[in-house]
């Protein structure tokens, strides 16, 4: 009796404290959101003891800070708008470059001038910060005993040179070279080579200093220009470009300079293409690709390019067109030049693309090897090749030819070319592939084909397939497209070695040999739909591929519970979970030189913070604390909905609840869609006014917030979406929490298209708003993708358009999937907003839909921004969309007095800017 009694008495106490904490909170208003903070880059030092990240704030001035891992957070170090930390190598120091206030930042902007920064530079074992004024960056030798400091070269000056400092971080000594355009350290971290770039050219040069013995040697020097510093992985042979002009040509060619055993001899060698015979005619050496060692130290790397020559002036000609008396001139003789693009059905890039891409195809070059050794040349590329992609070992190069399935309107197909380096000998070995990966050792390709992964032996000339043994599936399934042949799940990581690679199907981790001699299952992930991918591990220097006496982490995702966490592969391939809860584990990183770790973790209600631990991930340490201020609001979390959509598929939904929600009480909700949404369950969103779809933002103004998945079928894309977004809907008002004259659609591009489909289809949404929806698919399929230069056809027929066929094959799909042509079924009031310069969803799917809403007289208003791209860049337009979304959907489901644009609009001479300029 008296033990029932205690713990009653626990009971009323704790009862008593959370009344009391909940009497405190209070609702978060918009003026409140400033304060939450982020966490953006972070650092971790050598041998995890010191770790260092960014805050920043969503309004205000953001901090760097750097702490001991373990220390009480009263020790922290915090240096107002620091950033891009880096620890040395040997753990002594933290430099980081310090930038200006907000405030600041903006007033520079508007003057047009840059930000400068500074340097600190902080020693570790004394907390003491050393400050170096006007530092455009920095970089620590491999060793941690050296720092060189790049300053701002000179306002007025027409050179790339600046002064550097070169510090001594164990003497506190500061040695200062000037004029130098390039720097670098070697990896053996015992010697600096720098180019120097002279004002009046004269001290132009390449200089090496002995770090150890503090001697300098100046390896070359000359009235010319020097660029592109190289050198090899074992920091033994030094690599740099030399420029040579030619009266006869427009642009200059350059010298390749090579010090092969720069460790023990300074004995150089030169590349110059006069005295090559296999160096092709009116070709030249360019300075925009950096020359590559290969990892034996035997080959440069570097690109060549057609060399235009300078015209010879026609004097006649030229006095003929200067004179004013030639009576036969030609008709159109003072006309400008016409700019005319002429759009060719046999490009095989439209203009636009040939635009966006103009400046890659102006240094577009062809890859070529020289030996140094016997001083021999191959071209390796040319313009049968697309691309060149050298194998581990760099002994072959790959070809891709796309020449023969051009021009592309599905997928990009390319035959394969195996090159040899040494004799430049090509052999076709694929007829159809997009893209291949080669082994680190450079023994294999991995290639896939026929739902299968096959290997390519390059010695031997072999293909295997890998995985025809295996009974499961490679293949993406899951992702429903109009591709002909569907892409696989993907690869983890290969064997250092190029023993086995890492393969994936839908949930579980591959090991296969690549000789395809055996195969090993490593997770059993099926049975309870839990994926698991190789979480990328930095194992230390010069890693290329797993080593074999190293475990592999791994994550973990349930693709029905949501949980997510961490897992362990022995070197024997045991396998331990390390970390799987109700959370969000991410951003998994290991210090380079010991097996500590930090991780991210975050939930609904738990801001994200990182974590500290070694290799038996037990008892974690607390590395960051943020939004503390959290605790001072109504705050909500977030519940899981299953639900089945029409087609009889299982799926799930992310609800997010009021901030203050009181059982027995009926809410508005918002439906936010995409595709799939429940994956960013236990996912923690700050409160925003930059955003009209912010969560947190509804949540705290008395919202559920609704994320359904969706899943598609062929030739309906739209029609996929109401399948599953209206039963996902309807199955949350069946908890009887949900105002069923209160719900409100929303999506942005993709989502808002299936917004804008949707309110067409069924009358259960009260208030839509669209961000940049496709309106008209048949417009919208012959479209260009301005920000890439690509045809909108392609994202149709092969991506998320989802029609295998075009629009003249297959007519009723695409009508009836088009809000466009169904909108006179609309009864929701749709607000959308478009930008003008919007290069994903062109601005006259916008136009189009506001004329036909206009005539058919529909409760319809489109917001556009001028100057705008797919999404908003300037702060006051983000604010502004925000604040007239929540406006909307205040009026249209709370029934709050609507704002004068709601009812009126916003004549032109009204709008703010137009006033502005008037008054100015």
């Amino acid at each position: 009796m008296t033990s029932f009694r205690h713990a009653t008495l626990i009971l009323a106490f704790m009862l008593l404290i959370t009344s009391a904490l909940m009497a405190q909170q209070k609702k978060l208003e918009p003026e409140d959101y400033g304060q939450w903070e982020r966490i953006t880059s972070t650092e971790l030092s050598s041998n995890g003891q010191w770790f260092a990240y960014n805050i920043e704030l969503m309004d205000g001035d953001g901090w760097l800070t750097i702490k001991k891992v373990g220390a009480d957070t009263t020790e922290d170090h915090k240096v107002m708008h620091g950033m891009r930390p880096d620890f040395s190598n040997d753990n002594q120091w933290v430099a980081f470059l310090i930038g200006v206030s907000e405030d600041q930042q903006k007033k520079l902007e508007k003057q047009k001038k840059p930000v400068r920064y500074d340097l600190g530079l902080m020693n570790l074992a004394t907390s003491e910060v050393d400050t170096f004024k006007k530092v455009q960056r920095y970089q620590f030798s491999e060793n941690g005993k050296h720092l060189v400091i790049n300053k701002y070269p000179p306002k007025e000056s027409k050179t790339e040179g600046a002064d550097i400092i070169l510090r001594n971080l164990a003497q506190g000594t500061n040695q200062l070279i000037g004029n130098v355009s390039e720097y670098q350290f070697n990896d053996s971290a015992n010697k600096l080579a720098v180019l120097l770039d002279a004002t009046n050219d004269f001290g132009n040069g390449v200089h090496l200093y002995d770090l150890s013995t503090g001697r300098i040697t100046i390896l070359d020097s000359d009235t010319t220009n020097y660029k592109d510093l190289t050198w090899n992985d074992a920091g033994t042979a030094l690599a740099f470009l030399k420029e040579r002009e030619d009266e006869g040509f427009k642009e200059a060619t350059n010298l390749v300079y090579a010090y092969p055993d720069i460790k023990n001899s300074l004995d150089k060698k030169v590349f110059d293409q006069r005295d090559n015979t296999t160096f092709p005619d009116s070709f030249r050496v360019v300075d925009y690709r950096s020359p590559e060692w290969s990892e034996d130290g035997e080959t440069l790397f570097f690109g060549i390019k057609e060399w235009e020559a300078t015209p010879e002036d026609d004097k006649e000609k030229k006095q003929e067109a200067d004179s004013t008396e030639q009576k036969d001139k030609d008709l159109d003789e003072d006309l400008d030049p016409s700019n005319v693009e002429v759009w060719h059905w046999k490009d095989d890039d439209i203009q636009p693309r040939q635009e966006v891409m103009a400046d890659s195809e102006r240094k577009s070059n062809y890859l070529s090897a020289w030996h140094v050794e016997d001083n021999s040349f191959v071209q390796l590329g040319s313009k049968k090749f697309e691309r060149i992609q050298l194998t581990g070992d760099q002994q072959h190069a790959i070809g891709y030819n796309p020449t023969p399935f051009e021009p592309t309107f599905e997928e990009e197909w390319r035959e394969v070319h195996l090159i040899d380096v040494h004799a430049g000998e090509a052999e076709k070995i694929l007829d159809k592939q997009e893209n291949i990966r080669t082994s680190p050792d450079g023994q294999y390709l991995l290639y896939f084909e026929n739902q299968n992964w096959w290997s390519y032996n390059i010695s031997e000339g072999q293909k295997t397939n890998l995985t025809e043994e295996i009974d499961t599936q490679f293949e993406d399934f899951t992702n429903v497209n109009g591709r002909q042949y569907r892409r696989p799940f993907g690869t983890g990581q290969w064997a250092e070695d190029d023993s086995w690679v890492l393969l994936y199907d839908q949930y579980n981790v591959y090991k296969v040999w690549a000789d395809g001699s055996d195969y090993k299952k490593l997770t059993e992930g099926t049975a309870d739909r839990i994926r698991y991918r190789q979480a990328y591990i930095d194992y230390g220097e010069d890693y290329e591929g797993i080593p074999a006496d190293q475990p592999i982490y791994l994550t973990m995702y349930g693709d029905k519970s949501k949980k997510r966490g961490f897992a362990e592969l022995t070197s024997d391939d045991e396998r331990r979970t390390l970390k799987f809860e109700d959370q969000i584990f991410n951003r998994l990183s290991k210090a380079d030189s010991t097996n500590q770790f930090v991780y991210q973790v975050q939930s609904a209600t738990d801001s994200p913070d990182f974590f500290h631990v070694d290799d038996s991930f037990d008892d974690a340490t607390t590395l960051t604390h943020t939004n503390l201020q959290q605790d001072d609001y109504y705050w909500a979390d977030d519940e899981l909905i299953t639900f089945t959509n029409e087609r009889g598929e299982e799926l799930e939904g992310r609800l997010l609840y009021p901030a203050n929600y009181q059982p027995g009480k009926k809410y508005p909700m918002i439906t936010y869609i995409y595709e799939e949404r429940s994956q960013t369950m236990h996912s923690y969103s700050m409160p925003s006014r930059k955003s009209p779809y912010n969560f947190r933002r509804f949540s705290s103004e008395d919202y559920f917030v609704f994320q359904p998945d969706i899943t598609y079928e062929l030739r309906d894309p739209g029609i996929s979406a109401v399948e599953s977004v209206v039963p996902a809907v309807e199955k949350v008002m069946e908890t009887g929490m949900i105002n069923e004259d209160q719900i409100g659609l929303t999506g942005h591009s993709w989502g808002a298209y299936q917004t804008t489909f949707i309110v067409t289809q069924t009358d259960l949404f009260n208030s839509a708003v669209a961000g940049a929806p496709l309106t008209n698919m048949v417009s919208m399929y012959n479209s260009i993708y301005w920000n890439s230069g690509m045809t909108d056809a392609r994202i149709f027929e092969t991506s998320q358009g989802r029609f295998p066929d075009p629009w003249w094959k297959d007519w009723d799909n695409f009508i009836e999937n088009s809000p466009i042509f169904n909108m006179e079924n609309m009864n929701t009031p749709l607000l959308v907003e478009f930008g003008t310069d919007d290069g994903a969803v062109d601005f006259n799917q916008g136009v189009e839909l506001y004329n036909t809403m206009r005539r058919m007289q529909h409760p319809f208003v489109m917001l556009v921004y001028e100057g705008e791209n797919h999404g908003l860049a300037r702060e006051e337009n983000q604010i502004d969309y925000a604040t007239r979304a929540f406006q909307w959907h205040e009026h249209y489901l709370l029934g709050k007095e609507p704002a004068d644009w709601i009812k009126e609009g916003l004549p032109f001479l009204e709008r703010p800017a137009m006033q502005e300029k008037e008054e100015d």
